[in-house]
């Protein structure tokens, strides 16, 4: 692209300052973004200066708002809110667009990018006077994983094609509508699963509740892991591999517990605690879960080092996984 003189003569006057903005931009992000989001800026590059420029909306070209540009990419709609709070602490929200939560300027039947956009500057900390870099606009773009997805895979469709093709624009927005409803659906997912249509329980999903209430009632917080769930379905598993329901089980920890072990022992984890009481409590169970003819639900049964197998008959070893 041929790039006039005075353009790069701007470009060149505002470059090292975008590009120091950018780096305690990112690192202002960076204090407060949650792991699981994603971060990325730029800079903008001399095509695209260009070419903004070319456009006759940029009134002054050494304050272009989005010379440098940010994304911040978050979970859900509801990540989102939480964001613009951390953003808030460290940022001052110059405007944005758009400009209110609840006012759009799309018609219902339209699907337009229109992202969360906050055009911001840098705070100045209350003991120093503000600096040249604390009056640069900059734009930070705040999104959803699926807005974000959808960005990443139509930008070329729609923006970079050959030619213009209403075809392939067409498809593109018809994706994005498909996504909003899905994110919708997943911001709403507490209250939707509350309609008749849907506040069902199977059997599984009963029996696994049962059994995080038999955890949580039986172990300490900082004892169980944070996946309950998983917890939940391994213990699911146990319970079948040693051919026992959960009331036996319930049973044979409050007689081990009774005895000094069980809930009282403190080297084990919760799992290895349900093993040990099972070994104690009822051998002839124990047993039978490492005979050939018994089926078991999982591959292995893992049995920890820690747990000793003195005195116990084990038909067939291959069944035990070990540390």
């Amino acid at each position: 692209m041929k790039i006039l003189n005075s353009v790069v003569t701007i470009y060149n006057q505002i470059y090292a300052e975008g590009l120091i903005l950018q780096k305690e931009v990112d690192a202002l992000v960076h204090k407060f973004k949650n792991p699981k989001w994603h971060y990325f800026s730029r800079v903008k590059d001399i095509d695209s200066f260009a070419l903004k420029l070319e456009t006759g909306r940029i009134k002054d070209p050494l304050k272009l708002e989005d010379f440098f540009a940010a994304t911040l990419v978050v979970q859900n709609l509801s990540d989102l809110r939480l964001a613009l709070l951390d953003i808030e602490k460290e940022f001052e929200i110059v405007y944005r667009r758009p400009k209110v939560d609840g006012i759009t300027h799309k018609e219902s039947s339209d699907f337009p990018f229109d992202d969360l956009r906050l055009y911001l500057r840098i705070k100045s900390p209350e003991y120093l006077p503000p600096s040249a870099l604390n009056e640069l606009i900059f734009e930070l773009q705040v999104k959803t994983f699926l807005q974000h997805a959808w960005s990443i895979s139509t930008h070329d469709l729609i923006y970079k094609s050959d030619n213009i093709n209403w075809a392939k624009e067409r498809v593109a927005f018809q994706i994005r509508a498909m996504l909003e409803q899905a994110e919708i659906a997943i911001s709403g997912a507490e209250n939707l699963s509350l309609l008749p249509e849907l506040a069902k329980q199977n059997k599984k999903a009963i029996e696994l509740n049962k059994i995080k209430t038999f955890l949580t009632d039986n172990f300490s917080e900082d004892k169980l892991p944070k996946d309950l769930i998983r917890l939940s379905q391994i213990i699911s598993d146990l319970l079948l591999n040693f051919k026992l329901s959960l009331d036996d089980l319930t049973k044979l920890l409050d007689k081990e517990t009774t005895q000094g072990r069980g809930t009282n022992t403190l080297n084990l984890s919760p799992y290895s605690i349900l093993i040990e009481t099972i070994k104690n409590q009822d051998k002839g169970k124990f047993e039978n879960a490492f005979k050939s003819k018994h089926r078991l639900k999982t591959n292995f049964i893992f049995i920890p080092k820690e747990i000793l197998l003195d005195g116990i008959k084990i038909e067939d070893s291959a069944r035990i996984m070990t540390t």
